[in-house]
Parts: structure tokens; C-alpha cells; sequence
């Protein structure tokens, strides 16, 4: 591809165009011919920007997910959203947290009732291990035992001694 000067049309670069400091040259469009420099917006050959698609590019996805949350100090159990839950299920759950920003993986959503049943189970076992004294201390005892009658009995014994 040669440089063609936008001035004059001729084959230079337009720093270098010997016209430029003429003032009786008249430019000729390196595009059409007319009189009229090469960056000239009117001219019926300039290069017309070509409409982008619609689609979404990567960086727009990106950009929307990077979208702040309303709230980021939230617990990891409030950004689950437990939409369309009938309202007599209880979770459990302070209102406040049962439902947050963003929606259940398709996989999740057909269990919706099983989750709400398992926030509730972990908010029983949260009370629950409020009364251990010692967890670290719980958590080994436990580790060491495949037993899961075993677990509870220890489990059972910690609560027990601290009642």
C-alpha cells in the first residue's frame, strides 16, 4: 500500500507535502478527486464507520458482572436468592437473609424446597454448636472416628458437659 498525502493526493506523507504552506493551493481528495483535502468529512467517498453489532462483546459481560452488589458485607448463605418460594416455607432464616442478589444455578432451582430445608437444618445445628464450649477440641475428637453415632455421642458429651 503507497502513503498518499491527504492534501494534495500525491504520493507523500502529509508532513512532508511541499503545498502545505501555499496559500493559493487548492487540495485535491486523495479519495475522490475533489477539491477538497482527504479528511474531509463530507466527501462522497470517505469511509464510513460500519455499525457494530448488537451482540454483546466479552468485555461487556465482563464489565456487567463486575457490577457492584448492593450490599458486600453479606454473609455467603444471604447471596443465594431463594425466589419463589412459597411463603409457607420457613427457612428458618431471618427474612433478611433468605433472599439476596444474584439466582440459583438452574440445578438448584428444581430444589428449592430441599435448600430451604438444609438452611433450616444448619440454623438447628448452628444453636446446637453455640452450646460447645471447646470446638477445636470437638472437631478432633470427631475427625478421628468414621462412626457417624460416634460424632453425635461426642457432640452429645460436649453439649452435655456444658449444660
Amino acid at each position: 500500500m503507497t502513503v498518499k498525502c491527504v492534501l494534495c493526493a500525491e504520493e507523500h506523507e502529509s508532513r512532508t507535502c511541499p503545498n502545505k504552506r501555499n496559500p493559493e493551493f487548492t487540495p485535491k481528495c486523495a479519495n475522490c478527486g475533489g477539491p477538497h483535502t482527504a479528511s474531509y468529512r463530507g466527501c462522497p467517498n470517505f469511509p464510513k464507520i460500519k455499525k457494530v453489532t448488537t451482540e454483546k462483546t466479552f468485555a461487556s459481560v465482563l464489565k456487567e458482572r463486575r457490577q457492584p452488589s448492593t450490599t458486600t458485607t453479606k454473609a455467603l448463605n444471604q447471596e443465594i436468592q431463594l425466589a419463589e418460594i412459597p411463603e409457607t416455607i420457613d427457612t428458618g432464616l431471618p427474612p433478611s437473609q433468605e433472599l439476596a442478589n444474584i439466582s440459583l444455578p438452574t440445578d438448584l432451582q428444581v430444589n428449592k424446597e430441599e435448600l430451604a430445608d438444609l438452611f433450616r437444618f444448619l440454623k438447628q445445628m448452628q444453636l446446637i454448636l453455640a452450646k460447645v464450649s471447646n470446638v477445636n477440641q470437638s472437631l478432633e475428637e470427631m475427625e478421628q472416628t468414621e462412626d457417624p453415632y460416634n460424632k453425635l455421642f461426642i457432640l452429645s458429651e460436649e453439649i452435655n458437659g456444658n449444660t
